[in-house]
């Protein structure tokens, strides 16, 4: 969900290097169509790393060269933890696959003409078992990897507090720049996270997608109505595909649709981003509105959403819908992993 116009909004609010959406490296190298649909960018958005999954190191390399000479990087996402990556055996399922990886990542380092990255979880609970693959990338010639701090198994509902503490060991240990990921939600988590690990980058990739304006410093954060809004300018001017508009605006607006079903209802309908302005703007106007009559009403929620799921008066009737809204597809999340700030 890292298209160039949520892209382009982040980099207003601090962020420093983003990454693309997750591109599927057979499809971006066999269909014309795929490329031109997932990967855009322009000359303000740098630097920028395109971000492949693919499990055949040829493949991969030929999809990355398509893009080589407009990036600053290519990665290999071996952080996605979704059904969907089971299936296609990519993402943290090549984790326990070292071997592989490795040679995954000499094939790009060696033919490609930009810089190689990782993203990667934890491999298992023994920090020995991390630091193997570390170490195999580091000589494979990787220039950074990001450690998200969490197995593949410890997601949505069975998702824990991110293990820090491995980050800060692979940190001391490594020597090429470590990123941090997982369990940043706020501007103060970024600080803690640079202080307890000493890491050289902090990401964030669920929490920015609720809160694009997470790395603008110790500011109250915006309302997600002004969110909403400012994004939707940035889809006049860098455009977007509706599905991906329409996601980010679930995301966004996604405590005060629990409330106005109705609107949840006509957003999913929603056919041209013209009518969906309309609807969040409808959604700002209720808010608004009723601010005084429900003053305890949260403003956000998503990010929350496993731990502490927003009841609406319609939640029962309409569970199943608002699941599906609120993200758990397990397709549109696999991009999340989006945008990182360097100290």
């Amino acid at each position: 969900q890292s298209e160039l116009a949520f892209r382009m909004l982040t980099r207003r609010y601090g962020c420093t290097l983003a990454y693309t959406p997750m591109l599927h490296a057979r499809l971006f190298g066999e269909q014309a169509k795929y490329r031109q649909t997932m990967f855009t960018t322009c000359e303000e958005d740098r630097p920028v790393v395109a971000q492949f999954c693919g499990n055949e190191p040829q493949t991969v390399l030929e999809a990355a060269q398509y893009v080589q000479d407009q990036v600053d990087a290519v990665d290999l996402n071996c952080g996605c933890p979704q059904g969907i990556a089971k299936k296609g055996n990519y993402g943290a399922y090549l984790l326990g696959q070292g071997d592989l990886l490795t040679e995954i990542c000499r094939t790009l380092v060696k033919g490609l003409r930009c810089n190689v990255t990782f993203k990667i979880r934890k491999v298992s609970h023994e920090l020995q078992d991390t630091m193997k693959l570390i170490y195999s990338l580091e000589a494979a010639g990787c220039s950074l990897i990001t450690v998200h701090g969490r197995t593949k198994e410890e997601k949505g509902q069975m998702c824990k507090a991110p293990d820090w503490e491995t980050i800060r060991n692979i940190k001391a240990a490594a020597r090429i720049p470590i990123a941090l990921n997982g369990g940043i939600e706020t501007w103060d988590d970024v600080q803690k996270a640079f202080q307890e690990t000493h890491v050289d980058a902090v990401m964030s990739s669920e929490g920015l997608l609720e809160n694009p304006t997470l790395f603008s410093g110790p500011v109250k954060p915006k309302k997600q109505d002004e969110v909403a809004k400012e994004y939707l300018e940035c889809v006049r001017l860098y455009d977007a595909e509706l599905k991906q508009v329409k996601k980010h605006l679930f995301t966004f607006l996604y405590a005060g649709l629990q409330f106005h079903t109705d609107l949840r209802s006509q957003l999913g309908q929603a056919r041209d981003v013209a009518s969906m302005e309309a609807i969040a703007d409808e959604l700002a106007t209720r808010r608004r509105n009723e601010g005084h009559m429900h003053p305890d009403r949260p403003d956000a929620g998503w990010y929350r959403r496993h731990r502490n799921p927003i009841r609406g008066p319609d939640d029962k009737k309409n569970s199943a819908v608002a699941k599906t809204l609120a993200g758990e597809n397990s397709v549109e999340k696999e991009s999340a992993e989006a945008v990182a700030t360097a100290q």
